[in-house]
C-alpha cells in the first residue's frame, strides 16, 4: 500500500466538508485531481468510501471505519513535521564562528555585543583556533565560518574578503597615566622600511605567514635586522614591545589588541604591504539569510577597524 499524505488530506477534507468542490478548494487542487486521488485511495483501501449523489456526499460504512485512522495518521505526520521544522529553525539561528586567538580576544567580543543587540535571536558560538584548525573545522563541517588572513584558494573552501590591512611598525609608546583606561590605537605617522635597518625586531616563528611576509619584504630591499627568538603569540609580542624589548612588524588588524598596551603604530611605506583578511566557509554550503547577516556585519566591523587605524 502506497498512500500519500495528500490522499489522506483529500479523504478527511471530503468527509468533513461533505463536498468535493469545497474540499478541492481547501487543499488547492482541481475537482478532477481530487477525484483521481480519491479513486486511487479507494483502490488501495479495497472499498468504496463515499456515497455520492447530486445533492450530498456521505461516508460509507467502510469510510466511517477508516476515518479515525486517517485523522490519526495526519495528526502524527503534522506533529512530526512540525518538530522537524522547529529543529531546523533552531539550527538556523545558531552559527559556529572560529577565529585566531588574537581576533577572538580583541575584536570579536565588542563585535558580538553589537551583533547580539541588532540580532538578539541569533546565537554565535565562538572558537579560538589557529589557521590550520579553522580550515580543518570548516572541511569537517564543524565550523560554519572562519576568520583570518593568508587563506589561499583551496578546493572545497570559499573565501570572502572582509577588509585589507597594511603592515605597521609597533613601538613602545609613552607610559599610560595611572587610572587612565584603554585608548583607541591608531597609526600616528608613517615609517619607511629602510628605517628598520639595524633594528631589533620581535619575531614570530619563521613558518608563520605574517613573519614570512615580513622577512620577504626585508630581503627584497636588502635590509638587515637583528631579532628575538621566535614567539608564538602576537599578544605576547605586543606586551614585549610595550616593555621596551624591541619593536615588531605586524598587520594593522592588531590595532584593537594594542589598545590595552602603551604602544604606537606607524604605517610602513615604500612600499605599502597589504594583507587581505577573509571570512571562509565550506564551498557548496547553502547560503542562508543567517550567514548573509553574519558576513555582512563582520565585513562592516573589520572595514571600520581598517579605516579607524589610519583615521
Amino acid at each position: 500500500m502506497n498512500i500519500s499524505t495528500r490522499q489522506l488530506q483529500a479523504f478527511v477534507a471530503i468527509a468533513r466538508l461533505g463536498s468535493f468542490t469545497r474540499a478541492a478548494e481547501e487543499i488547492f487542487v482541481t475537482q478532477a485531481g481530487l477525484s483521481l486521488m480519491l479513486k486511487d485511495f479507494e483502490a488501495q483501501a479495497g472499498a468504496r468510501l463515499f456515497d455520492r449523489t447530486t445533492r450530498s456526499v456521505r461516508l460509507t460504512p467502510a469510510g466511517e471505519s477508516l476515518l479515525p485512522t486517517a485523522r490519526s495518521m495526519l495528526a502524527d505526520w503534522e506533529r512530526a513535521t512540525s518538530g522537524i521544522g522547529q529543529l531546523s529553525a533552531a539550527a538556523e539561528q545558531q552559527v559556529s564562528l572560529a577565529a585566531t586567538p588574537l581576533i577572538a580576544s580583541s575584536v570579536l567580543p565588542h563585535w558580538l555585543q553589537d551583533f547580539r543587540r541588532a540580532q538578539p535571536g541569533i546565537r554565535v558560538n565562538v572558537s579560538d583556533l589557529d589557521r590550520r584548525q579553522i580550515l580543518h573545522g570548516i572541511e569537517a563541517g564543524e565550523v560554519d565560518l572562519g576568520l583570518g588572513a593568508f587563506f589561499k584558494p583551496a578546493a572545497g573552501i570559499e573565501r570572502q574578503l572582509l577588509a585589507t590591512f597594511d603592515l605597521v611598525l609597533v613601538s613602545a609608546g609613552p607610559a599610560r597615566l595611572p587610572g587612565r583606561g584603554a585608548r583607541r590605537a591608531k597609526v600616528v605617522q608613517r615609517a619607511n622600511w629602510s628605517s628598520l635597518a639595524g633594528e631589533y625586531l620581535l619575531a614570530l616563528s619563521a613558518d608563520n605567514p605574517i613573519q614570512k611576509l615580513v622577512d620577504a619584504q626585508l630581503r627584497s630591499i636588502d635590509i638587515s635586522t637583528s631579532r628575538s627568538g621566535p614567539l608564538q603569540n602576537i599578544q605576547a609580542i605586543i606586551a614585549m614591545v610595550e616593555a621596551g624589548h624591541g619593536r615588531a612588524v605586524l598587520p594593522a588588524f592588531v590595532a584593537p589588541a594594542c589598545e590595552r598596551y602603551s604602544v604606537t603604530l606607524q604605517a610602513l611605506a615604500d612600499p605599502v604591504v597589504p594583507i587581505e583578511f577573509f571570512a571562509v566557509s565550506r564551498k557548496g554550503r547553502q547560503k542562508t539569510e543567517l550567514a548573509r547577516k553574519l558576513t555582512s556585519a563582520l565585513s562592516r566591523h573589520f572595514s571600520n577597524i581598517a579605516n579607524a587605524a589610519v583615521s
